[in-house]
């Protein structure tokens, strides 16, 4: 086996990432120094006892050629950091997974992607959005990445299989367990067209602590990110966080105000997230039509086209940075409903975007 792919399966295998790849880079040594450590023993700088000794035992089982074995049994590919596969928008991570493990027919992210999350206790108007969302990828060609749980994952992503879009679940699991085992079906209907991935090595089962840690990829790998129900503290939630975080934009739906489901998601546009209020706006954000052709989208929407309000707001911003509704509605003399309607449609243009929470910029090299 390669010394660099055994290297990095190891490090997995102890849940490490980039940080610590990064940290043992630097120290100069050969990868085999992690397995056969020297006097020096640079490894041990790096990682814990308990994870030596877990690296250790892992080696002297030859568990990293059986596990490329396990997954070529499984059709799966094993797709590292530095592979031309590994989706460049996780290198955006602090704490990029290390290894990927991917099965399914979509070898490459699309471009144009779009993360939808929500509850697993959804309700008949939280399944409707999710399924609707799901249809509109598949017609516009934007991919969706959700975790394939119950609820608004589950619900759009089968929506979009079934309408022949592409479709990426991030697993909290290893890549040959189903989780939920009922939604196995639609995992298989998923490699189709798309693809399951997971950093969990093969067999892993769902651990608490997986979810949690998977949420970060969903964020990373979207341009946009679409909340659809969630309560105030919820995986969804965290998801969201990270978005931010990582300069995506996020989106949420609104929902009733006497709804705990509607909680996270009504707080989110509170603090300046833009509301998902139906699919043309949205989508329109991309640029795309619905026959998945390139369409208006940002291209063709100079800042310099701008006009009224649109272009008040716009030229506020350029000449001021980042700003709240707030800072803007006393600027320019405008109520916040209508700057924040005014947002969205720039936002749709590509103008305008969120780079944090109830903050808004436009966008560089316009």
């Amino acid at each position: 086996m390669d010394e660099r792919l055994k290297f990095l399966l190891l490090l997995n295998c102890v849940n490490a990432n980039s940080q610590a790849l990064a940290k043992f880079a630097a120290l100069g040594a050969p990868y085999c120094e992690l397995w056969r450590p020297s006097k020096i023993d640079a490894a041990a700088t790096v990682f814990t006892e308990k994870q030596l000794a877990r690296i250790l035992d892992a080696e002297s089982r030859a568990w990293p050629e059986k596990e490329a074995e396990r997954a070529a049994r499984l059709g799966a590919r094993i797709v590292t950091i530095d592979d031309a596969e590994y989706p460049e928008r996780l290198l955006d991570l602090r704490d990029a997974p290390l290894v990927l493990y991917v099965r399914g027919n979509c070898r490459k992210m699309p471009e144009k992607c779009l993360a939808v999350v929500g509850t697993r206790r959804t309700g008949a108007y939280g399944r409707a959005v999710a399924r609707s969302i799901g249809e509109a990828c598949a017609r516009y060609g934007v991919a969706l990445v959700s975790g394939g749980a119950f609820g608004v994952d589950g619900e759009s992503q089968a929506a979009c299989a079934s309408a022949c879009g592409t479709t990426v679940a991030v697993m909290g699991t290893g890549i040959d367990v189903a989780y939920p085992a009922s939604n196995r079906a639609l995992f298989e209907q998923i490699c189709e067209r798309g693809a399951l991935v997971t950093e969990f090595p093969i067999g892993a089962g769902g651990d608490p602590w997986h979810f949690p840690q998977r949420n970060r990829i969903v964020a990373a790998l979207a341009e946009k990110v679409i909340v659809v129900e969630a309560p105030l503290k919820s995986g969804s939630m965290i998801t969201a966080r990270l978005a931010l975080e990582l300069g995506r934009e996020v989106w949420a739906v609104p929902g009733r105000i006497f709804d705990a489901n509607a909680e996270g998601t009504n707080s989110l546009i509170y603090d300046g997230a833009f509301p998902y209020i139906n699919e043309k706006t949205f989508f329109e954000s991309y640029g795309v039509s619905a026959d998945g052709e390139t369409g208006g989208g940002r291209a063709e929407t100079p800042a310099a086209a701008l006009e009224g309000e649109e272009k008040k707001i716009f030229d506020y911003l350029a000449a001021n940075g980042e700003k709240t509704i707030d800072n803007i509605s006393v600027a320019v003399k405008m109520s916040a409903a209508d700057i924040l309607k005014n947002i969205t449609l720039l936002s749709a243009k590509g103008l305008v975007y969120m780079p944090s929470a109830g903050r808004y910029g436009v966008r560089g090299n316009l």
